[in-house]
């Protein structure tokens, strides 16, 4: 009863402001160098729900600001934000503030939303936070955001898996301890809780926002490494075509080539947006076909994709979305012998499986005031797959699930330099499979953050989230996560964070009820799986330094309880999900760019320390390697290119310990040239035709390639 009397007094106070006669703010942002007008730069108020985006004439507008004292802040991607504090609104007055903005020489996040739920600045977030633009993920030849999100401090990729900081490890892709997000709607599977980045898109991505840690606290399950939040640009008034096409090859050694066929990968993207009204609409298509560098790696796949903003020049304008995707993949699970890497086994080959997933999320604004904003998220994704195994009819197997949710989150700022969030989720998920049986899981959460500005330099926050779980024939669990952080910034360029949080994730569908053999494996259900838990803890620092230098660094201490991952069962090659009693993962990651010579000339550098332990037996944690690094040199402003990838010989490994492991160093070389309005790119990977296992065992890595690009924008 008292918060929701604190509730009402806040609403009621922001009712009294809102009667004072209000102010408006007006201005011009241009490019510091040319004069020229900069069209989408966004213009935010700090301490209010208010912003507005400039129009191709570079001009903004804000309207209805209640009378006090602001902080005005201009981003706009590639340029230096800009800001004017201490300013002071009379009631009723009207201030004009002009923007001139510098260019940047390297790529700098200029604003997130997905560490508080709220726009902020990452040198204002107590968490660590890294952004991956869209421009930086096409100069990688990225045709989906995995293949450039190996390149973000402290992201680790495992046989195809995200892994943050070392939480996940591997375990084919079930129960990711990365909670992946589109525009806010969680996009992992409904019953395996996996990640598939066929349905990230890549043509309207405007940015990734990574955070790093136990996030449970806000985001709940599966954010008990990180959260990786796919943001999608907004509809502009211009209507826009966005054309790209890809065409790959495979150079595969002569002495491990399973087949005299040329192999080869094609894909297409095509994207339309326009404005019809007060309706801004959004389509685009993608295909891809692939032969892949293995028997039975081939693929096949597509996805279809709409989007609709409105009012579409609002800047807390509503939106929704629906995709579909389709992909019928070839299975290969492990080599057929070390000297036939390619080679599938015998009895598996030929096995295919299909998976179809749809995918609908609306972001609807039902109350926009200067110091209210009410968001209600609902969404709905379906997921089918179906395996076509040896065996004939008798061996399809095939499992489909349906998650319903929302979430509904209120933000307020009750006065300057206070954020309050408070918010709810709730979800059902539907589960019918051959394999699985008919298991219903239920899930919801209350959460709350109160985020202050103790001074110009000192901003703290304090937050917590309840999560509910439970599923058919099993226990209900509750868990708590708490979480605090603070960030001091001696200067304007440099920021210390530190934050303290506990992290939740439920067991999957699949984790807890699969019955299955897979690549000779006997999987078995374990009824009794637990979720598990994390204890997070960080200190870290960013520095800027005009425009061409960023550093950021981090010390992480995480220890697990009740970690779920594969783990030998009674019977010969007999698994099953299990709980680990206690884990521990530490240790520190560090990131780099530097831009020289005008932007002529860029370097990044990324370095994660891992040291891992199974506190029950003082074991390393299988699959995580003790030292990755990734490194990048440009020139050109990116039109050519090189690629690094590190890691160190992974410690432990389940199914095969006894098979040889060593380190992994791949080198990309990637030239691209603007002609006619077109960019074209050449990329070849594995450029030094490295041989080596992927990670998982009985995996060999990619051989080398040779991918074209074009991208079009009319």
């Amino acid at each position: 009863m008292r918060r929701l009397a604190l509730l009402a007094l806040v609403l009621r106070a922001g009712a009294v402001v809102a009667q004072q006669p209000t102010a408006t703010v007006t201005g011009l942002v241009t490019d510091s160098e040319t004069g020229r007008p900069l069209a989408g730069a966004m213009v935010f108020l700090s301490g209010a729900q208010l912003r507005s985006s400039t129009l191709e004439t570079g001009e903004y507008r804000l309207t209805g600001v209640p009378p006090g004292r602001y902080a005005v802040r201009v981003t706009f991607i590639g340029h230096q934000s800009a800001e004017r504090a201490g300013v002071v609104l009379a009631p009723g007055g009207a201030l004009r503030l002009d923007f001139a903005l510098s260019k940047a020489l390297i790529d700098l996040p200029v604003v997130v939303v997905t560490a508080s739920r709220a726009e902020e600045r990452p040198g204002d977030s107590p968490a660590s936070v890294a952004v991956l633009t869209r421009d930086a993920a096409i100069r990688h030849g990225a045709i989906t955001i995995d293949q450039a999100l190996p390149f973000v401090p402290g992201v680790i990729f495992n046989n195809g898996q995200p892994d943050i900081r070392g939480a996940s490890g591997a375990a084919g892709g079930v129960g990711s301890r990365v909670l992946m997000l589109l525009d806010g709607h969680p996009i992992l599977t409904a019953d395996g809780g996996e990640v598939d980045f066929n349905a990230v898109p890549m043509l309207d991505l405007d940015r990734v926002e990574i955070v790093k840690g136990a996030y449970s606290a806000l985001y709940g399950s599966n954010a008990l490494g990180g959260v990786v939040n796919t943001v999608t640009t907004p509809i502009g008034p211009t209507p826009e075509t966005v054309v790209a096409a890809h065409l790959g090859f495979y150079d595969t050694p002569a002495d491990v080539r399973f087949t005299d066929a040329d192999l080869g990968t094609e894909a297409f993207e095509a994207q339309h947006s326009r404005r019809l009204g007060a309706l801004g609409t959004r389509v685009a298509i993608r295909g891809e076909r692939s032969d892949g560098f293995q028997e039975d790696g081939w693929l096949n796949r597509w996805m279809l994709r709409t989007k609709a903003s409105w009012p579409a020049d609002d800047p807390h304008a509503s939106s929704a979305y629906a995709m579909v995707t389709s992909e019928d993949d070839g299975n290969h699970f492990v080599w057929r012998s070390d000297s036939e890497p390619y080679a599938v086994n015998p009895t598996t080959a030929a096995d295919w499986s299909r998976a179809q997933k749809i995918i609908l999320g609306a972001n609807v604004n039902t109350v926009t005031t200067a110091s209210a904003l009410l968001q209600v998220n609902p969404y709905v994704f379906y997921n089918a797959l179906q395996n076509h195994f040896h065996g004939g009819p008798d061996s399809v197997d095939y499992h489909r699930a349906t998650r319903l949710g929302t979430n509904v989150q209120l933000a307020l700022n009750p006065w300057r330099d206070h954020a309050l969030a408070v918010g709810a989720d709730v979800s059902r998920t539907y589960v019918i499979s051959n394999f699985l049986g008919k298991p219903v899981l239920d899930d919801g959460a209350l959460y709350a953050q109160d985020a202050i500005g103790f001074s110009d330099r000192t901003r703290g926050s304090l937050g917590a989230r309840l999560d509910y779980h439970r599923a058919t024939g099993g226990q209900a669990e509750y868990s708590l996560s708490p979480k605090i952080g603070v960030v001091f910034k001696p200067r304007s360029s440099v920021s210390v964070r530190a934050s303290i949080g506990h992290g939740y994730r439920a067991p999957a569908a699949i984790e807890q009820f699969v019955s299955t053999t897979t690549s000779g494996f006997r999987v078995i259900p374990n009824p009794g799986l637990k979720g598990e838990t994390a204890w997070f803890g960080e200190v870290g620092a960013t520095a800027t330094r005009g425009g061409w230098l960023w550093l950021d660094g981090a010390l992480f201490d995480t220890e697990y309880h009740d970690l779920i991952g594969p783990g030998p069962a009674p019977g010969f090659f007999v698994f099953q999900f299990q709980n680990i009693q206690r884990a521990r993962v530490r240790g520190l990651d560090l990131g780099g760019k530097v831009g020289l010579i005008g932007g002529l000339l860029g370097a990044e550098a990324a370095y994660t320390y891992l040291d891992t332990k199974d506190l029950a037996t003082g074991d390393p944690l299988p699959y995580r390697s003790r030292h990755n690094v990734t490194g990048t040199l440009t020139g050109l402003r990116g039109l050519v290119g090189i690629d690094v990838r590190y890691r160190s010989r992974v410690d432990a490994v389940l199914a095969y310990p006894a098979d040889p492991r060593g380190s992994i160093t791949i080198v990309d070389l990637r030239l691209a040239y603007r002609v006619l309005g077109t960019v074209v790119q050449a990329k070849v990977s594995n450029l030094l035709q490295a041989a080596y296992v992927d990670i998982m065992e009985r995996n060999r890595g990619a051989p080398r390639s040779l991918l074209f690009s074009a991208y079009r924008t009319m």
